[in-house]
């Protein structure tokens, strides 16, 4: 068993709207990972191929856009993104729980630029 807390976390910054918190990685777990995120602004379109992504809003305002919808979501949503699914993210003072499964690899994620 492994506990990590949010000061013990490795801090990501990820582009000017999101930083990451990452609790555990590829590293503790294949099967899984948990990272937290800060997002105030616009997170660009991604797709990961093999990965399914659940984001659950901690707090703040979260705006999913995809393909097939486009909704703002608010504290104690959860939104489940498959893997294949194009995303674009803005968040208002957000802060998002997001469990990756199997864990997070930077080579599964294409960003649309």
């Amino acid at each position: 068993m492994r506990i990590v807390t949010r000061d013990d976390a490795e801090v990501v910054p990820v582009d000017d709207a999101m930083t990451i918190y990452q609790y555990f990685s590829e590293v503790e777990s294949p099967q899984a990972s948990l990272v937290t995120a800060d997002l105030d602004g616009l997170h660009s379109r991604r797709m990961n191929r093999r990965s399914v992504k659940l984001y659950f809003v901690l707090s703040g305002k979260l705006l999913v856009k995809s393909d097939e919808m486009e909704r703002e979501v608010g504290p104690l949503a959860g939104v489940l993104i498959e893997p294949g699914t194009w995303v674009e993210l803005v968040g208002e003072a957000a802060q998002i729980a997001i469990v990756y499964s199997p864990a997070f690899d930077p080579a599964d994620e294409t960003i649309d630029e």
